[in-house]
Formats: C-alpha cells, sequence, structure tokens
C-alpha cells in the first residue's frame, strides 16, 4: 500500500482527486481515503503514473547516492570522504566509497646526518627524514627506529639506497637487508662489494641498491642498511643536503 502526500488538494469530486493547481488527476480505487492532513492514502503502487521532479522527492543527506540493493528497493549510498571514489561491490550489493585504487600513495626519503667512520655499521643508524624547503613525503611516511625502517601499509614498496663513500679499505660491502619476521632472522636483499685499493687521488665511490620490497604484515615485515669493511670507512652523510640517502615508493597493494 502507498500514500501520496500533497501541499493542496481540491476536493473529492465522484472518484478523481485532483491534485494542487496543476491539475493531475488520480483515478481513485474504491475504500480510498482522503485524512485531513493532506495524505491520500490505500492507492496502490500499479495506480500511479507520471514523473516525480527532483524537488518532489524527499529530503537526504548531503552526498549520499540513491542506488539499488538485491531486492530491487532503492538504498541511499553513504557519503564518502574528500578524494575517495565510488566503488562497485558487484552484483547484488550497492557501491560503496573508497580510497581511490593504483597510483602511488606513498613517498619518503631519509638521509644520513653524518659521516660515520667506523669499520661496521650494523645498521647505519643516524638517518634523519630530508627536510630541504622543497621536500616533502606523500602520505602516512616510512619510520625508522635504531636504524630499522617500517612500513605504514602494506603494498608492494620500491627501495633505494644511494650512499657516497670515501674510504681506503681494501674490501667492503654494503648490504640491504629485509625480513618477514621482525629480524629473527635476516634476508641479504641486494650486496654491493667493492675489491681492491680505492684510487688515492679520487677516493669517492658511489654505492647504489635498489629493489622491490612485499610488505604484507606491517609488524613483520621491515628493512635495514648494513655497511662492512675490512679497514676504516667514512660513509658520507650531512644533515644539510643529501649525501646518503634511502628511498621509499609504495607502488600498489601487496602480491
Amino acid at each position: 500500500m502507498s500514500k501520496i502526500e500533497v501541499d493542496q488538494v481540491d476536493p473529492q469530486s465522484g472518484t478523481t482527486l485532483t491534485l494542487g493547481t496543476s491539475g493531475d488527476t488520480v483515478s481513485i480505487p474504491s475504500g480510498v481515503t482522503l485524512a485531513n492532513a493532506g495524505t491520500v492514502t490505500g492507492i496502490p503502487t500499479s495506480a500511479l503514473t507520471g514523473t516525480i521532479a527532483l524537488n518532489q522527492m524527499a529530503t537526504g543527506t548531503d552526498g549520499n547516492i540513491i542506488s539499488y540493493d538485491a531486492s530491487g528497493n532503492p538504498v541511499a549510498v553513504a557519503t564518502g570522504s574528500a578524494g575517495q571514489v565510488l566503488t562497485s561491490a558487484g552484483a547484488g550489493a550497492p557501491p560503496t566509497f573508497a580510497e581511490a585504487g593504483g597510483g602511488i600513495t606513498e613517498a619518503d626519503m631519509y638521509r644520513l646526518t653524518a659521516d660515520s667512520a667506523d669499520s661496521d655499521v650494523t645498521p647505519l643508524t643516524n638517518w634523519e627524514r630530508v627536510d630541504d624547503a622543497t621536500f616533502s613525503k606523500m602520505g602516512t611516511g616510512i619510520s625508522v627506529s635504531s636504524g630499522i625502517f617500517s612500513f605504514p601499509s602494506t603494498g608492494l614498496y620500491f627501495v633505494k639506497a644511494n650512499c657516497q663513500m670515501k674510504t681506503s679499505p681494501t674490501n667492503n660491502n654494503l648490504i640491504l637487508q629485509g625480513t618477514n619476521d621482525n629480524f629473527s632472522s635476516n634476508d641479504d636483499i641486494l650486496s654491493y662489494k667493492t675489491y681492491g685499493t680505492v684510487n688515492s687521488g679520487n677516493p669517492f665511490q658511489t654505492q647504489i641498491l635498489e629493489t622491490f620490497f612485499n610488505c604484507t604484515n606491517v609488524s613483520t615485515h621491515k628493512v635495514k642498511l648494513n655497511f662492512y669493511a675490512s679497514s676504516g670507512l667514512d660513509i658520507k652523510g650531512d644533515t644539510n643536503q643529501n649525501e646518503s640517502t634511502i628511498m621509499f615508493l609504495r607502488l600498489g597493494d601487496s602480491q
């Protein structure tokens, strides 16, 4: 059973009800009554014809969207947040607002703040987030504690370490390590080794390590950077400019 609420109702004349001043009419089936409040009750849905203007629809919540549920009944899709997109839930369910998929959602970079002159540094610890006037991270950002980097969310990350050295050892080794068990065990993801004496006239060298890191659990999946040398080393760092850095880009969902 349905009802129509009207602002103006002309007196009932026979079996026809004239609505408002527009002249539109509705045939009144037997047994239909007109309440004093201006509500016509007892009209079956099948008897209703014509169109309803937007300004004649019931009020709703700002930003809601009208959809239909699995039974074909109209439902309101709750308003999403700024930047979200409408995502299909497939057949049998109304859509919902969700974060836009695809694209880079996390981008962050750290740098060593000072030179490190130890034989072995495992891991390198004097990191700070880059804070130049033109720098900005994207998203929540990567966190670091005692040289161990943790991810803000699961996902497939591109990790790149770029370290500048001023060294004189015969051998040195820069290793990017990752873990899927919170470093109960270590996985040497990448290793950059230098053998032989560095040219004394040009003792600088750059070591670059880059990889994809599939973080499926933010509590257990982490990375760190280790440096080993057979004798003294000078791995360059500066709080005012990038000399040795590590960069993180979230490329998409974890695989």
